[in-house]
């Protein structure tokens, strides 16, 4: 959010920068200076809002960020009404009109102080290893699995194994199957794509079976070369191409194409991000080159990414049942008979858990611990946006990374603005955001288009999703589209917002 407003308050300084009224004023050599260090700071915004709260003096600069954002966007509109008054204003009211421009000049002085300080600040954080390294490092996943504690998911893993095995290839597709699976974080999108990986009694026949985690950084060349490396059983180490990317890649294409050469391949790429058309289009096209048979399982939080890859109807995973839950952490803590009190509240844990096997996961690590009905009450009132933002934090914060500055601006009035559970009707939420000037049309788009541009995206990410009419409510909304906004994302994005630096009392 932060540097959404960052890039307004360098986009309102340039529009004063060609102001000839402004220039007239003798002020563009401190306001070109603001830009500067504005500017400047953007590309440290991303890595600060990751260690927002991870650490406290990132967050205090963070909220000082946003604080000389909003002051610069107050100052250049102060700008703008004393060029209107100098050019309506009559001769005897000049000497005010000079005692407001004095006065003017110290709020841009000390304001520029304030921008210039804030840069200087920002080199501690580039000095700082990127925490978004270290989030890919922690998420890097692989084909292992004790499927003989997954619970609920044996209807999907069937599902996805007859939609391998019906799909017939056609001329356009080149004997290729993509599927992805999307859905929530924290869902079971990685066990899912594991168990049907491991099957190798429905699914047989293939000559290899690759797994690669592809990550946020997306990149070809490492694609490449985890399959080379899975094939043939050599290191990463032991590969080397040329130095330039493309004649890389050709030699990379090269080698995977004599290695798969007429073989069955089962290929799963975990943990897909890239949303640009023309990367997926070459990732497609690559993976057509690359054999005569190959089937492609894709996991990606993203639903708008798997409707760019797929070739087969992507399968959307959908939360667990309370029931599921309860399973999981009975199974995880080996509950025994006459266990009647604990089971009462493991359920109502359980009810906590929002259908995410890794939320029932890591309540029933906190359980295993005691059998005391007690310590089982303190841990079902335990918070379970502060479990998820421990155990799971990492795909939400690379979900809202994902994020286009203004997108995560519009997220956070959604938010703070709406309570968990509370149905939002798309036409309000549309005029709410162009009335705060949040949405402002383009050359080609209105704002409202723009605006229900951006709530797709929402939608795609999980962060909206649509609701149903609530008819017992006797409001008249027949027709009206409806969202809501999943409890977990409701509370961990609250979390997340609840500093200082995220407070939207600007313009509500």
């Amino acid at each position: 959010m932060a540097q959404a407003l960052v890039q307004r308050a360098c986009a309102k300084l340039r529009s004063a920068l060609g102001d000839e009224a402004v220039v007239r004023l003798n002020f563009p050599a401190d306001l070109r200076d603001m830009l500067e260090a504005l500017e400047a700071i953007q590309p440290v915004l991303d890595e600060a809002e990751m260690r927002l709260l991870r650490d406290e003096w990132v967050a205090r600069w963070l909220q000082r960020a946003l604080s000389v954002a909003y002051k610069t966007i107050d100052i250049v509109d102060d700008l703008q009404d004393l060029r209107s008054q100098a050019a309506a204003t009559m001769t005897r009211m000049l000497p005010r009109l000079a005692i407001i421009k004095n006065a003017m000049a110290i709020q841009v002085q000390q304001t520029k102080q304030l921008v210039m300080s804030l840069q200087e600040e920002s080199e501690y954080i580039r000095e700082r290893t990127t925490i978004f390294q270290e989030i890919i490092a922690k998420r890097e996943t692989g084909p292992v699995l004790e499927e003989a504690m997954i619970l609920g998911r044996g209807p999907d893993k069937e599902r996805i194994i007859a939609a391998l095995l019906s799909t017939e290839p056609n001329i356009m597709q080149e004997h290729i199957t993509i599927l992805p699976i999307f859905g929530l974080a924290g869902i079971g999108k990685t066990t899912l794509a594991q168990m049907v990986f491991n099957d190798t009694h429905s699914l047989h026949g293939y000559d290899f079976r690759v797994w690669v985690h592809v990550s946020p950084q997306f990149d070809f060349h490492t694609i490449g070369k985890s399959i080379i490396c899975n094939v043939s059983g050599r290191g990463k180490e032991d590969i080397n191409y040329a130095s330039s990317d493309m004649e890389g890649m050709e030699s990379i294409m090269k080698r995977l194409h004599m290695l798969l050469d007429g073989k069955e391949v089962l290929l799963v790429l975990d943990d897909l991000w890239e949303e640009d058309p023309i990367q997926l289009q070459l990732l497609k096209s690559m993976l057509i080159f690359l054999g005569d048979k190959m089937d492609v399982i894709v996991t990606t939080c993203n639903q708008a990414i798997a409707r760019k890859i797929w070739t087969v109807e992507p399968y959307k995973l959908n939360p667990l049942s309370d029931e599921t839950c309860w399973e999981i952490i009975k199974k995880s803590i080996r509950s025994e008979a006459g266990e009647e009190e604990l089971e009462k509240i493991g359920r109502k844990i359980a009810s906590k858990c929002l259908g995410l096997p890794s939320a029932a996961r890591k309540y029933a690590r906190m359980l295993d611990s005691s059998r005391d009905a007690i310590t089982w009450r303190e841990t079902m009132e335990t918070n379970i946006w502060s479990i998820i933002m421990n155990y799971k934090s990492t795909t939400f914060e690379l979900s809202y990374r994902s994020m286009p500055p203004d997108l995560r601006l519009y997220f956070a009035y959604c938010c703070q603005i709406f309570p968990s559970g509370q149905s939002i009707v798309k036409d309000d939420l549309v005029h709410q955001w162009i009335a705060l000037q949040l949405v402002e049309p383009s050359e080609i788009l209105s704002a409202t288009q723009i605006a229900e541009e951006h709530i797709s995206r929402l939608q795609d990410l999980s962060f909206l999703q649509t609701a149903e009419l609530d008819h017992a409510s006797g409001k008249n909304d027949k027709g009206a589209i409806l969202f809501t906004m999943h409890n977990l994302l409701h509370g961990i994005a609250t979390t997340f917002l609840r500093n200082d630096s995220y407070s939207l009392r600007k313009l509500i």
